[in-house]
This record gives C-alpha cells, sequence and structure tokens, in this order.
C-alpha cells in the first residue's frame, strides 16, 4: 500500500476547477514527480494533503489512515512536512537558528525526543550547510536558502516531504548535487514529492510521475514512459523534448 493516497480530489475556486478527479500516490523510499505547467494544480493538491485546503470531495489517505478532515498540525505530528514555492524562512534568524526552530517545537510532540541541538547538527551536515551555519539566511543565496528550508521540514522527521520547486535559484551543479540529496534521503526511508519545472531533475531522481494540466491528470508513468507520452509532450515538456 502507498504511504499516501490521494484519492479522486475536487478543489474549485469559484466557476474554475483546480482540482479535477486526481489521484495520486506516493511510496516510502521512493521519489514521485508531480509536474505540469503554472497553474495546473500542482501546489492546490499540496495544500490538500497538508490541510490548508480541504478539497469539496476525494480523500486523503496517509499510512492508511484517513486525514482528510484533520487540521495542519496534526498531520505534521503524523509525517508530513513540506516546503513552498516562495521561501518561507525566518529572515530575523541565522541558518543555524531557522532549522533547530523546528526542531525545538517538534521535540514537544516526538516520542522517543531527540535533542534539537544534535539533531540540527546532523541536519546542517546532511545538507551541507555546515560553512553557512552562523550566517543569517538573508545573507546566502537563494539555492542554499532553498536547502535550509529543507532542513527544517527534516527537523520534524516526516514520513513523507513535501518539496515546491526546491531547486529555483540554484545553479546546475548545486542541483546536480541537490539530487544526489535527495536520492540518498529516499534511500533512508522517506516518501518525496516532488513539485519541480527542472524536467532534468525529475527525470533523474523520480521513480514514478504524475502530469496535471488545467486540474486533470493528464499522464502517469514511469520516467521514460512520461518523456515519450505525445500528450504531456504537447501540454507541457515541448515538441523538441528527448525521450
Amino acid at each position: 500500500m502507498p504511504l499516501l493516497e490521494c484519492q479522486h480530489l475536487n478543489v474549485a475556486f469559484g466557476g474554475a476547477k483546480a482540482l479535477n478527479n486526481v489521484d495520486v500516490t506516493a511510496d516510502s523510499g521512493a521519489i514521485t514527480g508531480l509536474i505540469g505547467p503554472n497553474g495546473a494544480g500542482k501546489t492546490t493538491l499540496f495544500n490538500c494533503v497538508t490541510g490548508l485546503l480541504h478539497p469539496s470531495s476525494g480523500v486523503v489517505v496517509l499510512d492508511g489512515r484517513d486525514i482528510t478532515r484533520l487540521p495542519p498540525f496534526k498531520r505534521s505530528r503524523l509525517g508530513i512536512a513540506r516546503t513552498f514555492q516562495r521561501l518561507e524562512l525566518f529572515s530575523s534568524l541565522t541558518v543555524r537558528d531557522n532549522i533547530r526552530v523546528a526542531g525545538e517545537i517538534a521535540s514537544r510532540w516526538q516520542r522517543p525526543r531527540v535533542d534539537p541541538r544534535r539533531e540540527t547538527e546532523r541536519v546542517l551536515d546532511l545538507l551541507a550547510l555546515g560553512h553557512l551555519a552562523d550566517r543569517d539566511v538573508t545573507e546566502i543565496p537563494t539555492g542554499m536558502a532553498r536547502r535550509v528550508e529543507v532542513g527544517r521540514a527534516l527537523m520534524t522527521r516526516p514520513k513523507i516531504l513535501l518539496l515546491d520547486e526546491p531547486a529555483s535559484g540554484q545553479d546546475e551543479a548545486e542541483t546536480e548535487e541537490f539530487g544526489d540529496l535527495l536520492l540518498q534521503l529516499c534511500a533512508d526511508g522517506i516518501a518525496i514529492l516532488l513539485v519541480e519545472h527542472d524536467v532534468s531533475l525529475v527525470m533523474k531522481v523520480c521513480s514514478y510521475v504524475h502530469v496535471l494540466d488545467f486540474g486533470s491528470t493528464i499522464a502517469r508513468g514511469t520516467p521514460n514512459e512520461i518523456q515519450a507520452n505525445p500528450v504531456v509532450l504537447d501540454a507541457y515538456l515541448g515538441a523538441d523534448q528527448e525521450p
């Protein structure tokens, strides 16, 4: 059974359907891609999974439990963490303190309890952020700030990590390293649901990909199947995309 199941999700804003009977699954220890043009419904789906939006119909299931109506904080405690398309960091804090604050909050409910100081240093090392740890987040490049946001999410010890365009602002070398990091995280058992416009990154790290367009699923399959799908080529990847 998949760790996360979104079944027949429908969301409408006024007369416009943001999600139209969408099904998405994600497995533990795997990276699942969610791609499509701007406005396709990707962030809306993330908001349904995390509880910021309630679908008009459909269900969200985590580890066999229906969480569709649970508030966001309860979903976090069950193992859901996310990053945002727009950077959401504490601008008055250092890199280290941005990461540590999540651990301090999570330590109130986590059992067994993890030492936030020690876990912060582990995450800094994991994300190769040690050399920036004492810098204010406003002083570091956007690509590195994206890593800080991932680090903060990891401090909650999630079962599934929802990443919304995490490679935005990264150069080619940083993106390559970031892809390796994502593969390492899923090798440790975390499920990752990845929204990303860097198609080469998606095709490198994902084992399965869902494609949305105008709120509906137009394709799903392996990266090779998606790259060869004429509907996806026409709607998103472009006719010149090599399979």
